[in-house]
């Protein structure tokens, strides 16, 4: 009995605290993902379970609550000729709700480039997809969702 009280315990010191930053409250997310940016660089409008973070004229990151204050869906959209700051907002969104999951350097990695155009990854609770639409510009989604992809056709 002693053993397998000390390997449960052993089993949960090994698993990383903040493994899935998809756990976060809005609150802690927005600090953890603010992160990244120049102080007063993002303006944040706040509509309840909704905030929309401007990154630049044209880019923009909104983030879906739940009823617990966390995010479940974020959708970060470029429709601007510059894409910098586009880039940006995907990899600290992937960096903030991957977490600490091994996956999420790779992942971001894949997106941090213009291609493929349609991409997605499936990481943690979380699916990513990129879509470029030649009209309207360059969509990234974040969605806790078991089906990936959601949004690539």
């Amino acid at each position: 009995m002693k053993k397998l009280l000390l390997c449960l315990f052993l089993l949960l010191l090994a698993v990383p605290a903040d493994a899935d930053g998809g756990d976060l409250v809005w609150k802690d997310f927005e600090s953890r993902w603010m992160k990244a940016f120049t102080p007063g660089s993002v303006t944040v409008q706040d509509q309840g379970q909704v905030k929309i973070c401007t990154l630049d004229e044209g880019v923009t990151a909104t983030f879906f609550l739940n009823a617990d204050s966390k995010v479940e869906r974020a959708v970060v959209v470029n429709t601007a000729a510059s894409s910098a700051r586009y880039f940006e907002g995907v990899a600290q969104t992937i960096k903030v709700l991957a977490g600490q999951i091994p996956q999420a350097e790779a992942v971001s990695a894949a997106f941090a480039t213009v291609q493929p155009a349609t991409l997605w990854r499936a990481v943690g609770d979380f699916c990513f997809e990129r879509v470029q639409d030649s009209d309207a510009g360059w969509f990234f989604y974040a969605s806790r969702n078991e089906q990936c992809p959601t949004e690539v056709r």
